[in-house]
Formats: structure tokens, sequence, C-alpha cells
């Protein structure tokens, strides 16, 4: 009876211990990713310290990305990034995400494939405000869009110094800032105000 509670109180502590211990859990909202689409993540703890879990994300040859903090407040924590993924940025392959917190690594793979999706440039989350506030003119914003190739001007015309897009189109740039339409659907009406002669 004695050798009986005595590895009762050697095995207690240990299962305390183990209750106590940090689980990490990071998962993407989709296996496979297109040019376009937004990066989701969730990541959930089992208990939150008011620490910030730090996030990686990794490419197929191990490089990783500069430290992303995440502010941890609950048990399951989704952040969605700002930005599509651009193939200005991001190559195909496979890819890792990486979670440390409170000491305690997590991993979850994935797969960006190019679906031949229609993406608005790298930079277009800075320049899409700028030229609904009117900042940036209507032919700095359309220049962008023709030097990244998102726009095709009519066969043998170049860029003149005058372009004006009819400013009820605004409200298209305004539902992409929101993610109400997609990239290819803010593209393809422009690139259709062109075709017709609207715009140049």
């Amino acid at each position: 009876m004695n050798a009986y509670f005595l590895v009762l109180l050697l095995i207690l502590p240990l299962g305390v211990q183990l209750a106590d211990a940090q689980t990490v859990l990071v998962q993407t909202s989709k296996a496979t990713y297109h040019y376009g689409d937004y990066l989701s993540v969730t990541i959930s703890v089992s208990k939150t310290s008011g620490n910030n879990a730090i996030m990686h994300i990794i490419d197929s040859e191990g490089i990783k990305s500069s430290a992303i903090p995440v502010q941890i407040k609950n048990a399951n924590t989704t952040i969605t990034t700002p930005v599509p993924f651009n193939v200005e940025l991001f190559r195909e392959g496979k890819y890792q995400i990486q979670v440390e917190y409170d000491g305690v690594k997590s991993s979850a793979p994935f797969q960006l494939v190019d679906a031949g999706n229609i993406v608005m440039p790298f930079g277009s989350n800075v320049i899409m405000p700028q030229w609904l506030d009117g900042a940036v003119s209507d032919h700095m914003f359309f220049k962008f869009l023709v030097e990244k190739n998102a726009i095709k001007l009519p066969e043998g015309s170049k860029l003149g110094e005058k372009i004006e897009i009819p400013y009820w189109y605004k409200t298209n740039g305004k539902w992409w800032t929101e993610q109400k339409i997609t990239d290819s659907e803010f593209v393809k009406g422009l690139q259709y105000l062109v075709n017709q002669k609207i715009i140049f």
C-alpha cells in the first residue's frame, strides 16, 4: 500500500505538469492557394499568456520571411493577409507556415499554384486608396496598371499624357479595397472600358 502511494505521489506532479503544458496548432484555410487568394491562418493555443505568437512563411528552399508578430487574445486567432498572393513576391511551390508561441512551435503546409487568375499588381493596395482620394491622378493610376501589365493598350497604341477614367468607376475601386469584387472583376471592367475606347 505504501509503495502504491509513493508511485502515485511521483506520477501526480508529472500529470499536473503535462496538463499545464502549452499546445499550439496552426492551420491554413486551404491546402492550395492561387495567385489573387488571401492567405488565412488560424492559430489555436491551449492557454493564452499575453505574449505574441511569431509567424514565418517558409518557402520550399527553406527561406524564411521576416518575423510576423500575431497578437493572441483568445484560444483561436485567425488572421488574413492584407494583400493577396502575387507573382512578384511569391513563386509557385510548397510553403510552410511556422508559428512559435511561448516556446512551442507548430507548422502547417500549403501549396501555391498559378491558375491563370488575373491579379492586381503588387502595390495596388497602396495606390488604389490614393487614386480614390484624388492624391493620384487617373493618368498615374492607369500608367501603373499598364506598366505592370495588368491592363493592355490597343494594338500599336502608346500611353498618352491625358487619361480620364470615368468617375463612376471609382466605385469599383472602393469595392476592390473592401474585397467585395475580385482582382479579375476590377481589371476586366477597366480593360473593357479601354477596349470600347471609353478610356483610351
